[in-house]
């Protein structure tokens, strides 16, 4: 498990540093007034889950690639290296796909928006039969929707907080039915 943990995070960060962006992600004030509805586009960003990673040791990064001020779209891996009953999964990877709304403002691919994502993950189910305790390991998609909001400051720092749910797909007969995706992402584009 170790070994394909490295290497997810290793092929993640390979791909975060190799989608640089060459220009500037701000707006200088004489820009902003000649063309205050042109935000730059073609941003990348990196983020981690300060909650999951704090309450439960849990790590989940994720990369989003801004074509545009008003979408982006973008894969998170978790991955949760304890053996820890209160969470389920092992090792997930969630691509998503964004639209944001209410965006006046100069960095564009900020605000509020809506997620629509699919799900890949593997974990372990306990059962609990009389007194007997069973471990089943599963792997199942779902796909989901969420709703939040981004804010990403003068020097490219990002905070963004979104909650949201979906179903699996029924892959595996000890899979859970429901999920819950969310969390308060920290992070910086580029």
């Amino acid at each position: 498990m170790k070994n394909i943990a490295f290497t997810i995070i290793l092929l993640f960060s390979l791909t975060v540093f190799s989608q640089g962006y060459k220009g500037s992600y701000r707006i200088n004030k004489n820009q902003l007034q000649n063309n205050y509805s042109n935000p730059p586009s073609n941003l990348s960003e990196i983020k981690i889950d300060g909650a999951k990673l704090a309450i439960g040791g849990i790590i989940e990064a994720s990369y989003e690639f801004v074509g545009n001020d008003s979408s982006g779209y973008g894969v998170s891996v978790l991955i949760n290296p304890r053996e820890n009953d209160a969470y389920f999964e092992k090792l997930s990877i969630t691509p998503f796909y964004r639209m944001y709304f209410l965006n006046r403002q100069d960095f564009g691919a900020r605000g509020l928006f809506i997620e629509g994502f699919s799900k890949f993950s593997f974990g372990t189910h306990d059962d609990y039969f009389y007194d007997n305790f069973e471990d089943n390991d599963y792997f199942d998609t779902a796909l989901g929707l969420s709703i939040g909001k981004k804010w990403v400051n003068h020097n490219g720092f990002v905070l963004e907080i979104f909650a949201g749910g979906g179903r699996t797909l029924g892959l595996s007969d000890v899979s859970p039915e429901g999920f819950f995706r969310g969390g308060i992402f920290i992070g910086k584009r580029f």
